[in-house]
């Protein structure tokens, strides 16, 4: 699902933001395999606590964008998604994000809210939501 702010904007930088499911891994595949995005600077974001784990799942990332032909920029940034993902849009111009989405049940979202929903709020750009 492409949600579009009301403005056209050309877009010369995506931002796929990673968390290592296997949603965001297809997302990967699809940026890779994709027409749509060839020419563009693509940045691949994980937010959580650095570990080894996440190191190599964001390395393995990079690696099939960069396969791909991608100028890949990727980051393992601590704190909350909502955050990190809008300063890095906003700090590095970026166009696009490719994102994940409501991966949690309808009761924590109901308490606990929707980091889906708190990108849309927050990121003033195309969000490319998968599922």
């Amino acid at each position: 699902l492409l949600v579009v702010s009301r403005a056209f904007k050309p877009i010369d930088r995506v931002l796929v933001a990673f968390d290592g499911s296997a949603t965001t891994r297809k997302g990967v595949e699809m940026v890779a395999a994709s027409p749509l995005f060839r020419g563009l600077q693509v940045h691949l974001v994980m937010v959580g606590a650095e570990s080894t784990q996440a190191s190599a799942q964001l390395q393995e990332a990079e690696g099939v964008l960069s396969q791909a032909g991608f100028d890949v920029c990727s980051a393992l940034i601590a704190g909350e998604p909502e955050t990190v993902i809008g300063a890095y849009v906003r700090e590095h111009a970026i166009g696009v994000l490719v994102m994940g989405a409501y991966g949690h049940s309808r009761i924590r979202q109901l308490i606990v809210g929707s980091t889906t929903t708190a990108m849309l709020r927050e990121c003033q750009i195309p969000v490319l939501l998968l599922r």
